[in-house]
């Protein structure tokens, strides 16, 4: 794989909006070299740790090319950047390119992919589009986390560079077709429990779902809490 040349990348400060809502999502460009440590980027806070934060989840990574598909699926928007609340934006990796596990160097941090992200209420409520973060499930045009596995100075101007790769069988499209479009297949869940590299919450749901054969509620995640009476997790 060729060096990845960075298009953006992007911070953002917890703020309320949208009825009061907590998010990040609205996130800003940064052109000056940065830190980049165990949590992310430096002043890129987080409205609810427990449902969209981690170590697991220091930064996410939405491919450019995708918003071409959005403007044409809903032309009314004004799609820009970074519409999906991403760190990082690039052209030439999508979720077909990229497996759990690839790591890449960026400047002088190393960071490991963790999962693939999963859309949430937050998504529809920015854009006023309630159908959003199915559409965005269902076509497996989620982007992927990263955790940072040696932190370091990193810039918009230095790119992604493959340095390994241990799980080339498991690509983050395929890992979205399983957990989303195949959610109780047996072999899939096996995989993922299998594979180190995966976040531990993906790989406890998957192990939940083999030992009950029951899929979790997804109500909360796309709709937002109040919609449903189990809350639930951001996987």
């Amino acid at each position: 794989m060729e060096s990845i040349v960075i298009q953006g990348v992007f911070i953002g400060k917890v703020e309320q909006s949208w009825g009061g809502l907590l998010s990040d999502i609205d996130k800003l460009e940064t052109h000056q070299e940065v830190w980049l440590g165990a949590e992310g980027l430096p002043g890129d806070a987080r409205p609810d740790l427990r449902r969209d934060g981690g170590l697991d989840r220091a930064l996410h990574h939405y491919p450019a090319e995708h918003y071409r598909h959005w403007r044409k699926q809903h032309p009314q928007t004004r799609w820009r950047q970074p519409a999906f609340g991403e760190n990082l934006s690039t052209f030439g990796l999508n979720e077909h390119e990229v497996c759990i596990g690839d790591l890449f160097r960026w400047g002088e941090a190393l960071i490991e992919v963790s999962q693939p992200r999963s859309p949430s209420y937050r998504l529809a409520r920015r854009w006023n589009l309630p159908g959003l973060p199915l559409e965005v499930q269902e076509q497996g045009r989620c982007g992927w986390f990263y955790r940072v596995r040696r932190s370091g100075m990193v810039a918009a101007d230095a790119p992604l560079e493959l340095v390994q790769r241990h799980y080339p069988q498991l690509s983050v499209a395929s890992l979205l077709d399983w957990y989303f479009g195949h959610p109780l297949e047996r072999t899939g869940l096996r995989l993922m429990m299998a594979c180190d590299a995966l976040s531990l919450r993906w790989r406890k749901t998957a192990a939940q779902r083999l030992t009950s054969g029951v899929l979790e509620d997804w109500t909360a995640r796309l709709a937002g809490p109040e919609c449903s009476e189990q809350g639930g997790l951001h996987n």
